[in-house]
């Protein structure tokens, strides 16, 4: 297992299951409590584990949720518990029925592996670079791998199956093309979004109960933004923004961005609140995915999570996509003998339904380039009509929250019901 994020931990689980033995190997030092990491950026802005998530890391790992929430994770209603602006439009509020869980990546990665250390057949060694592939003919027998912490500097570490699990820095292009594999294709959307965060201590009563606000993107409000309850009892706020428009760190702009925004609801959280320690900022220029075949593969060998797709982290899809994932990992481990093209087949459909749902979403922005294709032209025609209609139909609102949560298919957002429901609530003088 290459790589101790949270998609390598997750897919250690997996692997556990039908592997005597499992070896996690992360190049990144591994502390020992619920702390910030050199190799994690993305940890320090917000995060939250979608519904998909969660059902998934339970499944992998039993009482996960329930232990997480013992440990100071916040749990609400997505709807019920968030109050959503979408392009400007204040989602209805009302009782989703969707789960959501507000806490810090550091938390969330620390407890998956503290869980994944206590499986008797999982090692995680850490301070660990694999350097390469170690291969006989279509299959890979081992890993070169030099070490930092100790023992051998260099080292081949058999194998007989391999997951790369090392994110958006992945190495399996240039390892699988050491081997004579072709490139897959690869599909990229320069997004260019820069996130801004800040952590703050506030006055809960001053959001009515609610644990989190959300400002989601469109073409009328292209800035983002994300505000949530941690489980040390304070907030943290992650501002986003497309291109040229970077979202500043210093208290004063940090607090007018916020005020742009069209509802006013995160500047008047902020207003009297007491900003603690300094802002940290994170850039991703692009979203990659990287549309493997198994014949793109060794035999015993997949690539996983990041080092497939990266995702545009303000949509908060990337460790719940890691979970699904390693279900679905586990289940083709179980019952099939061609697993790379198996895993693919599987896999594929979420990340298809994930990919879709964010780059359309990014392509209604006018600062993002891109190829605007029927399909594309006539989702976001609809999903504007789709968030005006959630602005006053809370039944539109929980449909919608259910593609974005992953626990439906964007196609599900097309069911005669939910199409009369955003007809009839978009007519003129409904709002």
């Amino acid at each position: 297992m290459v790589g101790a994020g949270m998609g390598g931990l997750l897919a250690a689980a997996a692997l556990s299951k039908t592997f005597r033995s499992v070896l996690v190997l992360e190049r990144d030092i591994l502390p020992a409590t619920a702390t910030a990491r050199k190799c994690v950026p993305q940890a320090r802005h917000v995060h939250a584990l979608l519904a998909s998530g969660q059902a998934a890391m339970d499944d992998l790992l039993p009482g996960f949720v329930d232990q997480l929430l013992e440990l100071g994770a916040i749990a609400g209603d997505a709807l019920g518990d968030i109050r959503w602006v979408v392009d400007g439009h204040r989602l209805a509020g009302g009782i989703s029925g969707v789960p959501g869980i507000l806490a810090s990546r550091d938390l969330i990665e620390w407890h998956v592996r503290q869980r994944v250390q206590a499986l008797p057949n999982v090692r995680i060694l850490d301070r660990s670079d694999v350097t390469g592939l170690i291969a006989d003919g279509n299959a890979v027998t081992g890993v070169s791998v030099q070490h930092r912490s100790g023992g051998p500097p260099t080292e081949v570490v058999p194998a007989d199956f391999v997951v790369d699990s090392s994110g958006r820095s992945s190495q399996s292009l240039a390892w699988l093309g050491r081997l004579g594999f072709t490139p897959p294709r690869e599909s990229q959307l320069a997004v260019d979004v820069t996130y801004a965060t800040r952590h703050f201590r506030l006055d809960a009563s001053r959001l009515d109960g609610d644990s989190g606000i959300g400002m989601a993107p469109g073409p009328s409000s292209p800035r983002s933004g994300f505000m949530g309850i941690q489980e040390d009892g304070n907030w943290i706020v992650t501002l986003a923004g497309y291109g040229d428009d970077v979202p500043p760190l210093d208290p004063d702009g940090f607090l007018d961005f916020a005020r742009s925004f069209p509802t006013p609801d995160i500047y008047d959280a902020l207003a009297t609140a007491q900003p603690l320690g300094d802002g940290v900022r994170y850039r991703i220029p692009t979203t990659i995915r990287h549309h493997y075949s198994a014949d793109d593969l060794p035999s015993n060998y997949v690539p996983f999570a990041d080092a497939i797709c990266s995702f545009n982290p303000i949509y908060g899809q990337g460790m719940s996509v890691a979970a699904v994932e390693a279900t679905i990992l586990r289940n083709c481990l179980q019952s099939t003998t061609n697993l790379p093209r198996q895993f693919l087949r599987e896999a594929n459909r979420c990340i298809d339904a994930a990919w879709n749902l964010t780059v359309d979403n990014d392509l209604r922005l006018p600062a993002v380039p891109g190829r605007r294709s029927v399909r594309v032209r006539f989702a976001n025609a609809y999903a504007s009509r789709l968030d005006r209609a959630a602005a006053v139909d809370p039944v539109v609102g929980s449909a919608f929250l259910r593609v974005t949560h992953l626990l439906d298919r964007p196609r599900k957002l097309l069911r005669p019901s939910t199409v009369l429901r955003v007809l009839l609530a978009d007519r003129p003088g409904t709002h």
